[in-house]
Order: structure tokens, then sequence, then C-alpha cells
């Protein structure tokens, strides 16, 4: 999971630098060389997506997601960790959810094109599938490795 978490990490690193460079390119050749790029709005808004959807599970494991800890603390122990518990089933709900949605989705637009990328579309929406798929795995990570240090309730 150590090498799946990197690739993840390493792959929000590059679409973002991509995002930044391919925007930096828009507004240079707009304002400089007087010509707009027809495909760089739509690059950013698909990459977007992808960004989003990996950075779900991303943060999921670095506990980044709000919560509210205060009233949580106010529980007994065995009652917060069955909080944890449920918080933990609805994050593989949320991930299931994106999954079967998303593949639906994707059947729909397998054969409509992007006007500017001329992406098939069902690839713009892969990436939430690809985080949905990774997000169930990261729950199912934690899920297991609680089990075996004996912390779930």
């Amino acid at each position: 999971m150590r090498y799946a978490n990197r690739l993840a990490e390493a792959l929000l690193t590059i679409l973002f630098a991509a995002m930044i460079i391919v925007g930096s390119l828009q507004v240079f050749n707009r304002f400089f060389i007087n010509v707009s790029l027809s495909w760089s709005e739509e690059f950013q808004k698909y990459a977007f997506i992808w960004l989003v959807f990996i950075a779900i599970p991303v943060a999921y494991n670095r506990y980044a997601h709000l919560r509210v800890d205060s009233l949580v603390g106010l529980f007994p122990e065995g009652l917060q960790r069955m909080l944890a518990l449920i918080v933990d089933i609805l994050w593989i709900c949320l991930g299931v959810a994106l999954t079967m949605l998303t593949w639906r989705i994707m059947q729909v637009t397998r054969f409509q094109e992007s006007p500017g990328l001329g992406l098939s579309m069902s690839w713009v929406y892969c990436g939430m599938l690809v985080g949905g798929v990774y997000l169930i795995a990261c729950v199912v990570h934690r899920l297991v490795s609680k089990t075996a240090e004996g912390n779930v309730a």
C-alpha cells in the first residue's frame, strides 16, 4: 500500500504542476503572443477532476478530512472506536458509490470525445473511478491494520 500511496502523491504532484504550466502558458500566449490555446481550459478541467478524486484517499490516509474531534473526545473510548468504525464504513460506501456510478457514466460516455483534446470522455471520468477504488483500498487497509493491532471495537 505504501507504493500505491507514493504513486498517488507523485501523480498529484505531476497533475498540479501540469495545470500550473498549462495555465501559465495560456496566460502568456493570450497576453503576449495574442494567440489563445484551444485546449488549455479543457485540459485544466479534466486534470482537476483527476486531481480531486485522487486527493480524496490521500487526505484520508493523512487524516486530513474535516472532523469534530472535540465532540468525539467527550465519549468513552469504546464509543470513540465504534464511531471511527462507522465513519470508515461510510468512507467505503462513498468509494463503492463512486466506483459503481462512475462505471455507469463511463459506459455512456465512451464514444463521446472532448472537443479540445479529442479524448474519450470515459478517460476523463476514469479519474473518479480510480479515486473510488483507491479510497476503498485505503479504508480496507486501515481497517485490516487496526484489526491486526487490536484497535477495532
